[in-house]
């Protein structure tokens, strides 16, 4: 998978435990869950954080072997429903009490990779973007496509710019690497 910030996607974090998949009936396995434990950011911080972060290895680029390592990891949000925030602006992954672990995500813009919003003839406006977001302590990539009769009433803004504060609703995240800390 492509992202056009790549570079700029760093998460420090420990890559504590795999959940290997689970058996198919016809003998493969489905995707393993890497679980992840951010960091904390120093400040600014939405509140319950999340303590641990599954993520499942859908492009099988982790090597598994890293578990139980510090490192840093590379995430893209996708598929997710994205907005302004308001004042008090927050940071980090905040624990929803998700049964599959999905936070709310809360940052400020870094970077914004790709913003397409193209004009047709449609009842309704359309975008997809590729940003980069600060969460307090990294960052991770934000991927998404939206439509709506009003993309601006729908997000809080007619485009997204560096330096504006997100929070990102149910997004499913990938990983695109895992690279350990290497002690010397």
């Amino acid at each position: 998978m492509l992202f056009a910030a790549y570079d700029a996607l760093d998460l420090p974090c420990h890559f504590s435990q795999l959940i290997e998949g689970e058996r198919h009936h016809d003998g493969r396995r489905y995707l393993p869950t890497i679980v992840l434990s951010p960091p904390h950011p120093p400040d600014q911080a939405a509140n319950p954080l999340l303590e641990k972060l599954p993520v499942v290895d859908r492009h099988h680029l982790v090597d598994l072997a890293h578990v139980g390592k510090q490192g840093s990891a590379k995430l893209v949000l996708l598929l997710c429903q994205f907005m302004l925030q308001s004042v008090p602006y927050r940071r980090g992954l905040m624990d929803v009490d998700s049964p599959v672990g999905v936070p709310l995500v809360y940052g400020q813009v870094q970077e914004v990779a790709v913003w397409e919003s193209p004009t047709t003839p449609l009842p309704y406006q359309s975008l997809y973007c590729e940003l980069v977001l600060d969460i307090g302590g990294g960052t991770v990539g934000v991927r998404t496509h939206a439509t709506a009769p009003d993309l601006a009433k729908k997000l809080g803004t007619a485009k997204v710019n560096r330096g504006d504060w997100i929070v990102v609703r149910r997004p499913r995240i990938d990983i695109l690497a895992f690279t350990p800390l290497i002690m010397r």
